[in-house]
């Protein structure tokens, strides 16, 4: 049996994975199939091929990724060795992935970059390209929701000044939230509104293109445009500065833990107690 086949038609329905998940995993198994030179098989589920896959990513990816793929095949692979689908059991080597410090805009870059959003050309669903990444922008920023949250906004759900997140476009799917706007992005938002049944941010072209956009417009404002610097980015600048304030960045976040928490916040704007170089005696 193919490795994608036993994804796609075993672990998905058995598992109940989103789309999305199972999107992840596919590119997995054709990263693993690109590696092999043909398509991955269950049978290749075996200690030496995985470890070779796995260090053939952290040589060619970031840790993430790897550790991401590497989590991946553990889980079909556990899948499958319950069914009797395969003989063995997982071994796998550690992949260790760097704790980096948190990165959020700050304040005058992220006006910077909305600045950059107001000369994006083009037209989407017959709004201007400016408008639909400012509301998207904004919304982001606003609530601390995912990417994919915002995305999955449903006009109906935008009520002036209120906004309700449905559980189903959220990580997880277990809950909805409800959040509170400012004017500012409540106009972004009624600037680019359709039916009450359509999404929030009209957006047409794949789903990937939005990462692409928002690279150009960080260069045109002459900000960094990393992997670590795309829509994730406002999410840890809602956290830090909300944290700064003296508020809870955990209940905004919707993290399950505190611990989670932490790897949001930025140390420029979130700052704990007084650094060493005004604390220690001067010397030198």
């Amino acid at each position: 049996m193919l490795l994608q086949q036993l994804i796609d038609d075993y672990y998905v329905p058995m598992k109940g994975v989103s789309a999305r998940t199972q999107a992840l995993y596919g590119y997995t198994a054709r990263a693993f199939s690109d590696m092999l030179g043909r398509p991955a098989e269950t049978s290749d589920l075996e200690e030496l091929a995985v470890a070779r896959f796995l260090v053939h990513r952290t040589r060619t990816q970031s840790p993430g990724t790897a550790a991401k793929d590497r989590a991946q095949l553990r889980a079909v692979w556990e899948f499958a060795a319950r069914r009797k689908l395969v003989d063995t059991w997982p071994a796998l080597p550690r992949i260790v992935v760097p704790e980096r410090v948190p990165e959020a805009w700050l304040a005058d870059e992220l006006q910077r970059l909305l600045d950059a959003t107001r000369l994006e050309p083009g037209t989407i669903h017959g709004f201007s390209s400016a408008d639909v990444f400012r509301a998207m922008i904004l919304t982001q920023y606003w609530t601390g929701e995912r990417i994919g949250a915002v995305m999955g906004l449903q006009c109906a759900d935008v009520r002036g000044c209120n906004v309700i997140f449905r559980a189903e476009s959220r990580k997880g799917g277990r809950r909805d939230t409800f959040r509170e706007i400012p004017v500012e992005c409540a106009d972004a938002l009624l600037a680019v509104r359709r039916r009450p049944e359509d999404a929030a941010i009209p957006w047409q072209a794949h789903p990937t293109d939005i990462y692409r956009r928002l690279k150009r417009i960080l260069a045109r404002a002459g900000l960094p445009a990393r992997r670590q610097d795309m829509f994730h980015k406002f999410r840890k600048t809602a956290a830090s500065y909300y944290e700064a304030a003296g508020e809870d960045a955990q209940k905004l976040m919707d993290h399950s833990s505190r611990k989670v928490t932490e790897r949001y916040l930025d140390p420029r704007i979130v700052r704990r107690g007084r650094p060493a170089s005004e604390v220690l005696p001067k010397v030198g």
